[in-house]
């Protein structure tokens, strides 16, 4: 911190002025040139990403005099070993995109980022405007934040209950998609009778001569009513309990050990359920969902449907389990940060600010999408349609970024679609954010270098018997889960399990010192 706080003393001079157009304010950053050196996510290297970046750096002279960007453009595939590489060597990085791929407190606690609370309150006060508390938080350690979130969507995904349209339209006059949302909304957890519900529809298919490849699927519907703390560890997301489990030693889990296993016998799932390639990819008669978003309506659009069927595969009608989200404590799959090794850590606060801000959706379209007319097709005033691919861009797109990378996506532009499904819509997002609950471990940090042998233990017993389990098809599925639970104990389990009711007890504690401070002050 005292580095943070000697490079803010020794420009401290720098002031906002108002450009002479009259349109963005543009921030003095002195006489002295400075180029940001800056590492993010990406599909790679591209035929017009130089020019790009040229054209960015021109306009970037608008907001942030005497500042230009080198950029490095790093795969999904190798930025995990090109961080560690980088870092290993201290590379002179100033911006650098911190995600799912890499431990964020491990790398908070090794010391790769600076704190940025200052550097925000100095160069970057705009970004507590239009990044909530609730959602800021989530990139703190000890307190302190080291990241700034690309904000997107922020909550839980909630499980559904999946059937093809053809299915749903076959016996639409048997599923009454509003009524069984409510009854999984009412449930806390997957109790017996939540799983007996399903069966009702899956044995009504499967009456009627429809159930082919069976169900598939619903394993995860298990963490309903869970928050994961480090997996497989999770605890109650709503309620005072806060004692941390182990995913497969819940009571939900045995349950769904012995349903799937009833549910192999009767014929449900398929019988080559463990040795068949490509299981996953395939369309079922019933199926669980694990990604849906509340309030987006039940049914696919049309588009979806038509565009399925055109790729020989099936839209879904999605039956939600919740009828609500929460923001999980957990840090975001995708931040910026500034690097421990940044030379010019007050202009990079500077850049972060802008791409995460209204003020600067400028430059942040054009990072992401490119030039107009070129790389884009503006459609309206909030969608485009990109050139030389529908969705995502790859290396062999003329240009475009990965949106989600780059800073606050809420800011740019929207990819045009005809009949566009409301996840695509900025707005929708925005508003399913605002109305989620949160988690109550916000602010909470596990430290995990006390029970990394046994973590790596518990992981490696799981990869031996989920499997087995999660299908039905074991030949005596309860004695392999008994077995499975022994193996956990022996690994370490209860000792993880005792370290992280510890250190949740230890931030509760301090937590109510911290209130109780507060209010006498």
């Amino acid at each position: 911190m005292k580095y943070v706080k000697r490079i803010i003393a020794a420009t401290a001079a720098a002031t906002m002025l108002l450009s002479g157009c009259g349109t963005q304010p543009v921030q003095d950053t002195g006489d002295e040139q400075v180029t940001l050196k800056w590492m993010f996510l990406g599909p790679g290297e591209q035929q017009d990403s130089q020019k790009v970046w040229d054209k960015f750096n021109e306009e970037l002279a608008k907001y942030l005099p005497n500042t230009k960007v080198e950029f490095e453009c790093v795969t999904s595939s190798d930025y995990a070993e090109k961080w560690k590489l980088a870092s290993a060597s201290n590379e002179d990085l100033d911006i650098v995109w911190h995600g799912w791929m890499i431990p964020y407190t491990s790398e908070v606690k090794k010391g790769s980022y600076l704190e940025l609370d200052d550097l925000i309150d100095e160069y970057a006060p705009d970004l507590k405007k239009e990044i909530p508390d609730k959602i800021m938080d989530k990139q703190r350690v000890d307190g302190k934040l080291y990241s700034i979130p690309c904000m997107q969507q922020m909550v839980s995904y909630v499980s559904s209950l999946d059937f093809p349209i053809d299915i749903y339209e076959k016996y639409k006059d048997k599923i009454n998609i509003e009524e069984l949302a409510d009854f999984f909304s009412s449930k806390e957890t997957m109790d017996k009778e939540a799983w007996d519900k399903i069966e009702e529809y899956i044995k009504m298919i499967k009456d009627g001569g429809d159930l082919k490849k069976g169900v598939y699927g619903f394993a995860d519907h298990v963490e309903k009513g869970y928050e994961w703390i480090s997996s497989p560890y999770k605890i109650k997301a709503s309620g005072d309990d806060y004692t941390p489990i182990n995913l497969y030693r819940t009571p939900e889990y045995k349950t769904f050990v012995q349903v799937y296993a009833d549910w192999f016998n009767k014929g449900y799932i398929r019988k080559d359920i463990l040795t068949a390639e490509n299981v996953g990819t395939e369309d079922y008669e019933v199926k669980g969902g694990p990604n849906y978003i509340v309030g987006q309506g039940y049914m696919p659009t049309q588009s979806e449907i038509d565009s399925k069927k055109a790729a020989g595969s099936t839209a879904y009608v999605k039956i939600p389990f919740e009828n609500k989200h929460y923001i999980p404590y957990a840090a975001s799959a995708s931040n910026t940060a500034i690097s421990i090794n940044s030379k010019h850590p007050e202009r990079a606060m500077q850049l972060i600010g802008l791409m995460n801000t209204e003020k600067g959706k400028d430059l942040y379209n054009l990072l992401v999408f490119g030039i107009e007319g070129e790389h884009y097709t503006k459609v309206n005033d909030k969608e485009i349609q990109p050139i030389g691919y529908t969705s995502q861009p790859t290396s062999e797109s003329p240009y475009g970024q990965y949106r989600f990378a780059m800073g606050n996506t809420f800011n740019g532009y929207e990819i045009y679609m005809q009949d566009k499904n409301p996840i695509y819509d900025n707005e929708f997002i925005k508003s399913v954010n605002e109305k989620a609950e949160d988690s109550k471990l916000r602010g909470f940090t596990l430290d995990t270098d006390p029970i990394k042998m046994e973590l790596a233990q518990v992981t490696a017993v799981i990869g031996e018997y989920k499997k087995s389990l999660n299908s039905g098809a074991a030949a005596d599925p309860m004695g392999l889960y008994e077995e499975f639970q022994q193996k956990l104990i022996a690994a370490g389990d209860d000792k993880i399990v005792e370290e992280i009711q510890r250190q949740i007890d230890e931030w509760r504690a301090n937590k109510g010192n911290e209130t109780t401070q507060s209010e006498g002050e």
